[in-house]
This record gives C-alpha cells, sequence and structure tokens, in this order.
C-alpha cells in the first residue's frame, strides 16, 4: 500500500487553519481570522528566542514586540467591555432596570472612595481624598525645603568657613592644652 501525499506551492501566506475563540456561552466559534504558515514560523520562532538564554539582548526585543501584540489585539476587548452597556443588579444579582457602563461604575466607585474617611474610627483626618493632597504637599513643601536649608548652609558655610574653621580649631586646641594639664 503506498500512500502519496502531494503537496503545490505552499507559501508563508498559505492559510493552514482557522482562529477560534469561545463565545459569550463558552462554546467554540470561528473568530473570523485565519492562520499562515508565518504565522506558526513566528510563534515557533518566538517560542525556542524566549526560551533560549543564549540571544538576551533578541529574547528582550522578541518579548517586547508580543507584549504590544498582545496589548493591540486585546486593546479592542477592553474599549468595548468598558464602554458596552451593562445593567445594574441588586444585591442578589437580580437586574435592577438601570443601564449603565463600566466605566461609570469605576468613575462611581472612585468617587465614593475619596469620599470616605481617611481613618474610620476617627474622622479628625477628613476624606481620603484630603489626606492624600495633603500629605503630597507635604512631600512636596518638605522637599523645597530642605533644598533651601541646603542652599542657606552652603552660603553661610562659603562665607564664614575660614573664620568658623579658624575658631573652631582654637577651642579644640584649647580644649586639649586644658586636659593635658
Amino acid at each position: 500500500m503506498n500512500i502519496e501525499i502531494k503537496v503545490d506551492d505552499i507559501t508563508l501566506s498559505t492559510v493552514v487553519a482557522d482562529v477560534m475563540s469561545y463565545d459569550e456561552d463558552g462554546d467554540l466559534v470561528p473568530a473570523g481570522r485565519e492562520k499562515t504558515v508565518a504565522d506558526l514560523v513566528a510563534e515557533r520562532i518566538v517560542a525556542s528566542v524566549v526560551r533560549d538564554d543564549r540571544y538576551p539582548r533578541l529574547k528582550e526585543r522578541v518579548t517586547a514586540i508580543r507584549d504590544e501584540e498582545i496589548r493591540a489585539a486585546i486593546r479592542p476587548a477592553i474599549v468595548e467591555a468598558v464602554t458596552r452597556p451593562i445593567k445594574k443588579t441588586n444585591g442578589y444579582g437580580e437586574p435592577t432596570g438601570q443601564v449603565t457602563t463600566l466605566s461609570e461604575v469605576i468613575v462611581d466607585e472612585a468617587r465614593k472612595f475619596m469620599k470616605e474617611p481617611a481613618d474610620k474610627y476617627r474622622r479628625e483626618d477628613g476624606t481620603v481624598l484630603q489626606k492624600l493632597v495633603r500629605d503630597e504637599v507635604h512631600k512636596a513643601f518638605g522637599a523645597e525645603i530642605a533644598d533651601a536649608v541646603k542652599q542657606a548652609r552652603e552660603l553661610v558655610a562659603g562665607e564664614l568657613g575660614d573664620k568658623v574653621s579658624d575658631q573652631i580649631t582654637a577651642a579644640v586646641r584649647a580644649a586639649l592644652a586644658a586636659k593635658a594639664k
């Protein structure tokens, strides 16, 4: 029994498979794209390079390109998820009839968080937002004041350096002489 397989004109653009994905019910459906020989070759090269430690710069570059391609592929799904209308539900998961988007839900939760008291037991510190702003202003002023003090010290040391240095040297010598007696 002879089995003969004949393949004519295979190129990198030859389609070898359909790309499949899962729908909202978990069923496997065609994604509308096709996989070519070039796609398969690229996948094998990427897998080999990422696993091999002999070419670190190439590995970093391939990994960066892969990450960017993943971002580009996922970006439309994220935009759709954030902008697609969803129904609000109550605590039991039952729809309440109000339609919103995920981005509106995120903004509402952020507003609630910023209005919460910074200290849940004592309300002396104000809200989370007030505490965050206060802390950042404190850091900024602290850095500015530290720089100003450092500049003032350098200025004073520059102007009085020789006089103060001579006085400190004389005081140390006097103390050592008194101790030696």
